[in-house]
């Protein structure tokens, strides 16, 4: 009976002794681990490191963060007067409409809330800022002077204010028939928008976004309601042309796994700074090879993580792959006994759901491009075509594709208008059907379902 205690006394020993030192392996070998990883990926075309990340240098005199009105906007310096006084009042905000769910601005209400109904008197003042602004987005190049991998994120969100108040004057321009002013002031918009495209940082990406979709209320109101000349459209459709989110979104996600890189070996090399903390604490690892290779670890682990928000959008082949990105709840909860990657999972960014944000509003921008050819088609022959390929090549070069599944744009002419759309993001044909959630004042579109369909007038 003894001897067979001892036997089985041994063997749990044996395997007790044989997972500690397959253990201790594994982590002693984190770090060659991490390089290894990071190696391959670099031999892929992927970027590591801020020298790689951060933008090319530009002139001062040429660099649109440099400019004075800008600069103040950006929170370095003394904040300046000019750019805050561009903000509209509080309860105009309510009366905005929204151009990817059909609702125009409702310039009356926004009126009422300056105290007037002629808006112009209102924007006289703002003349020579908004005329400073002009000037700024004309500059060639943009970098914030700044260190980036000190973390520091920049202070931008001060830009939408601002771009809120050159809308409303630019829907005023265009209502009253003022169609050039209009275009002058939306171009503006899309200029400063596309000075954020090289800018790694995700708060960089998602303000070129809402910049976008605040300046882009302007376009969608004139092509609803007919408001721009032949030459306006042409003008229009190369600007929308020009943009790309992809390459965007693809960099910010490789600058915020950066920041994750930056932080975690900073830890795992007992290096001061950046710090590091667990749940509010100023974290620290025990010294030595198992501690380090314990953090680098937890390093691939979150950069593997990461990587698939990374590859999520294709720039080259302009894909974006809905089915590759792992849920992050469902990669958190698959790791709830892993205490050894405990680290990984609180390095997991909030944002995780702005694949989507961005594939949506790239699919649209490209359905204007389609909608300006088609409005110039109108206005030369009368009528929209009855198939898509009838824009090629005298108003197009070449159609865009969906974004999500590579096939082409559904389109249908229905008496004097049209239905574009492409598919949503889960991948499936709903006949050009929105999904809608909540009801009255709550209706909003739902991103999870339905197709990506060109907004008309929700009246």
């Amino acid at each position: 009976m003894r001897t067979w205690l001892l036997g089985i006394l041994l063997v749990i020993g044996g395997l007790v002794l044989v997972l500690g030192l397959w253990l201790l392996g594994y982590h002693l070998s984190g770090k060659w681990a991490f390089q290894r990883w990071q190696a391959q990926r670099i031999a892929t075309g992927d970027r590591f490191g801020w020298k790689e990340l951060a933008p090319s240098p530009v002139p001062a005199e040429q660099n649109f963060a440099e400019a004075p009105l800008v600069k103040g906007a950006m929170g370095r310096g003394p904040a300046d007067a000019r750019f805050a006084a561009l903000s509209l009042p509080s309860g105009a905000l309510n009366h905005l409409g929204n151009w990817m769910e059909g609702r125009p601005d409702d310039l009356d209400a926004v009126g009422r809330a300056f105290g007037t109904a002629d808006l112009q008197t209102v924007f006289k003042p703002m003349e020579p800022i908004f005329r400073d602004l002009d000037q700024a987005t004309l500059r060639s190049g943009c970098r914030i002077p700044m260190e980036y991998e000190d973390g520091g994120i920049p202070a931008l969100l001060g830009f939408r204010a601002a771009m809120r108040t050159l809308r409303v004057r630019a829907n005023a321009h265009l209502r009253a028939g003022r169609t050039d002013l209009a275009l002058a002031d939306l171009e503006t918009g899309l200029r400063l928008a596309e000075h954020l495209k090289a800018e790694p940082h995700l708060i960089s990406a998602l303000l070129r976004v809402a910049v976008l979709n605040i300046t882009l209320q302007v376009a969608w109101e004139g092509l609803e309601d007919r408001r721009w000349t032949a030459a306006h459209l042409s003008r229009l459709q190369a600007d929308l042309a020009r943009i790309d989110l992809l390459p965007s979104l693809k960099l910010a996600w490789q600058a915020e796994r950066e920041f994750g890189i930056t932080a975690l070996t900073a830890l795992a090399e007992n290096r001061s700074t950046p710090t590091f903390e667990i749940e509010g604490r100023s974290a620290k690892v025990w010294p030595g090879p198992l501690g380090r290779g314990w953090v680098y670890r937890n390093l691939l682990a979150y950069c593997r993580f990461m990587t698939t928000l990374v590859e999520a959008q294709d720039p080259q082949a302009h894909r974006v792959h809905p089915d590759w990105i792992i849920n992050g709840k469902a990669w958190e909860q698959s790791l709830r006994y892993r205490y050894d990657l405990r680290l990984a999972r609180l390095g997991v960014p909030a944002l995780l759901g702005q694949v989507q944000r961005f594939a949506r509003t790239q699919a649209l921008i490209e359905e204007g491009v389609v909608v300006c050819a088609l409005e110039r088609h109108r206005l030369e022959k009368g009528q929209y075509p009855e198939r898509l390929d009838a824009l090629v090549p005298a108003y197009l070069q070449a159609l865009p594709h969906d974004l999500v599944t590579g096939g082409p744009l559904q389109y249908a002419r229905k008496g004097e208008g049209f239905t574009l759309y492409q598919v949503g993001w889960n991948g499936q044909d709903n006949d050009g059907t929105v999904a809608w959630t909540g009801e009255g004042k709550d209706r909003k579109v739902d991103p999870d379902r339905g197709d990506w369909v060109w907004p008309h007038a929700s009246h």
